[in-house]
């Protein structure tokens, strides 16, 4: 086997302010932020490139945490941006293909005009179980081919837990013997019937408050909600093939 020399040449990139390169400790007192858009996850900004902090990444990358620290512009300001590699490490929300939680009140004030809706009787979303759907204060649906985790209000789970109370207190009542009409004895079970009737009227009562849109018209934002995280993971992805192109940058002492 013949073996071959060849030239080649390699160009190394340096972060500089002014005619200075940046030292270590400037680079240290950059803010941490992301630049990414938080509505679709769009770069707000010029990625410059990566620096490669011996003690931070050789750690964690023994430890499998393997990451990038992005030196970006914006606004005329640098900032240091810290992310994992891999889109299977991307943020909860971003990871193509999984779950997603909301982080506003779209999916809370569906389920509220929702629930409202069910309890008086409609079958038009999740063919009228949705109190039977509830679980860890949560309701899984399917959403645009997306598995979406809807978050119920503190007035959907006070309603849903009167529905329940008031289910068995009537059924306790309707099974207690009935004694002679000319013996006075106390109705427990009656009056807790009657008290969680109350309640269950009472809860109702807070969650119509609350309640300004039908669920029809509320679930079409839940929509687009889902709609744009679908974008944005679309985006993210975009940008970490990116990052993945960026210059490493390097440091003065």
């Amino acid at each position: 086997m013949e073996l071959v020399l060849e030239e080649t040449t390699v160009t190394i990139k340096v972060l500089s302010v002014g005619s200075k390169r940046m030292s270590k400790a400037i680079y240290s007192q950059l803010p941490r932020h992301s630049p990414l858009s938080s509505h679709n996850c769009t770069v707000q900004g010029q990625l410059w490139g990566i620096v490669v902090d011996p003690k931070c990444c050789h750690r964690m990358h023994a430890d499998g945490r393997e990451h990038w620290h992005v030196v970006y512009e914006q606004d005329g300001e640098l900032a240091v941006w810290w992310l994992r590699q891999g889109a299977e490490n991307a943020p909860y929300n971003l990871i193509a293909g999984g779950p997603y939680e909301p982080q506003s009140r779209i999916d809370r004030e569906f389920l509220d005009a929702c629930a409202l809706e069910t309890h008086r009787g409609s079958t038009d979303f999740f063919q009228g179980r949705l109190f039977d759907l509830i679980r860890d204060d949560q309701i899984a649906a399917t959403i645009e081919d997306t598995k979406v985790y809807l978050s119920c209000s503190a007035a959907v789970l006070r309603l849903h837990t009167a529905r329940k109370e008031h289910h068995a207190a009537a059924q306790r009542a309707a099974s207690a013997p009935r004694m002679p009409a000319h013996i006075k004895v106390p109705n427990f079970a009656a009056e807790a019937a009657a008290t969680a009737e109350k309640e269950l009227g009472a809860a109702e009562e807070a969650l119509e408050q609350l309640c300004d849109q039908s669920a029809q018209d509320l679930y079409a934002d839940v929509v687009a909600d889902v709609r744009r995280i679908r974008q944005a993971r679309e985006n993210y992805a975009v940008v970490l093939e990116k990052v993945e192109q960026l210059p490493q940058l390097f440091l003065g002492a």
